[in-house]
Order: structure tokens, then sequence, then C-alpha cells
């Protein structure tokens, strides 16, 4: 009788695996980050994610957008919530393999940089490709490079966009209104000079945004500037004071 009970109890967790929705497991991640829960069960099943099954749930660009962004914003708080010192180096804390993702040992830049920027270097502003990258990270980058990833990403820092937890069906309007809310937050005038101050963000992808016409192009579309407005385009400064548990109200 325990020999039977022991293989339904392993038949049940196996058709639990392989039935994961791993979207919904990066949405639990945030929620339980957000909600001041124990995450280390999501975090391990995130380690464990099988590779084959993996691709072939996050097949689009959809999906692939929302398990990233949702995965990357959930590490972020988790390992600073853990171990906010780790803050103090950010540039080995973005570029060490801190995490581990379906298998794989990695790290947040080559989340964002080889995944959800589709392998650009960090350091090109988005204008050149990373010619030395895992080959891993090839079967999972996004189709289509998106720009307002950048104001969905938050990597921690006081100025990085507030958390919105994304879903596959509606990923785009999501994106959408996180761009919106993040542009309302961080775009100033100064009317004398007539310059116009936008997020630094803007400058240090400028080729993921299309460049400074596409930047124009951008702040016309959302109401900031008039077409054939002959205001400047100036870049602010980035906080990075560290502030964790900054999420968009449900």
């Amino acid at each position: 009788m325990k020999k039977i009970t022991l293989l339904i109890s392993l038949l049940a967790l196996s058709w639990q695996v392989s039935g994961q929705d791993y979207i919904e497991l990066s949405q639990n991640l945030l929620r339980a980050m957000r909600d001041g829960k124990d995450a280390e069960t999501y975090v391990q099943q995130i380690a464990e994610i099988n590779p084959a099954k993996f691709k072939a749930q996050i097949d689009n660009d959809e999906k692939k957008l929302a398990f990233w962004i949702n995965t990357y914003n959930g590490l972020i708080q988790y390992h600073l919530t853990k171990k906010p010192e780790l803050y103090n180096d950010r540039g080995d804390f973005f570029s060490d393999d801190l995490l581990v993702v379906a298998g794989q040992q990695t790290s947040f830049d080559n989340l964002e940089h080889g995944i959800l920027r589709r392998g650009t270097s960090k350091l090109s502003k988005g204008y050149f490709k990373n010619p030395f990258r895992d080959d891993w990270y090839k079967q999972y980058h996004v189709d289509k490079i998106d720009w307002r990833i950048h104001f969905a990403l938050n990597c921690g820092a006081a100025d990085c966009p507030p958390i919105r937890i994304y879903d596959a069906e509606s990923i785009y309007d999501q994106l959408n209104a996180s761009s919106r809310q993040y542009l309302k937050a961080q775009v100033e005038y100064d009317k004398e000079e007539k310059e116009i101050y936008v997020p630094a963000l803007m400058n240090w992808f400028s080729g993921d945004f299309g460049g400074s016409d596409g930047v124009r192009n951008i702040l016309e579309k959302n109401g900031y500037l008039e077409p054939g407005s002959d205001y400047d385009i100036e870049y602010k400064s980035y906080d990075w004071t560290l502030k964790l548990g900054t999420f968009y109200k449900a």
C-alpha cells in the first residue's frame, strides 16, 4: 500500500512539473517579494526549469517578455533583500553569475542584454552586438528588441521604474502603461532655456530607442513635445540609491 501511495505521489509531482506554467511561476516570485513572503520555492523552481519544456512553452515575444521581465525583477528583489551589501559594487552584482535559470548559471546582465536586448553589447548604447555571448542565450532571446523594456526593468535603484507583474496576454498594453507612467514621473522642462529633461535610460540605450530622432518621436507621441518643437533634449542624471519594494499598485 505504501508503494502504491508513493507511486501516486511521484506521478502527481511529475504531472505538476511537466504541466507547470512558467509565466505564472515568474509572477508568483514577484507576488511573494511584493507581499514579503518566502520566495525560496519559486527561486528554486526557476533554477530547475526543464530547458526543453521551457523552450516549447515560451515560444513568442509576448511570453518571453513577460517571463524574463518578471524573472529579472523578481530575482533582483530576492537577492538584494537577502544581501543588500551586494549593491555596494553594482558592477559585480550585475555581471557576476549569481543566478540559475533553467539549469544555467547566469547574471542579471545576461538576462537583460543577452536575452531581452537580443545580445546587444551593454556598453554600445544599443548599436552593436556582443560577439562573445554564449549560444545558450540565442535559444531564448526575443525576436525584436522593444525599447519599452527599459521602463519595465527594475534594478533596485531609486530611479528605476516601479515593478509591474506582466502577463503574455496583455504585455504590450502593460508596457505602454509602464512607459507612460515612467515618463510622467521623469520628464521635466526648462521653458526659459527651451529644454526638456528626459530619463538617463534613453541616453544609455539610445540605439534601442531609435537614436535621438527616436527619442524625440517617443516624446511627441506621448504628448511631451509638439511636432517640430525647437526644445533641446537633455538627459537627466540617475539616482542609484538602493530602493527595494517599489511596485505599481494593482
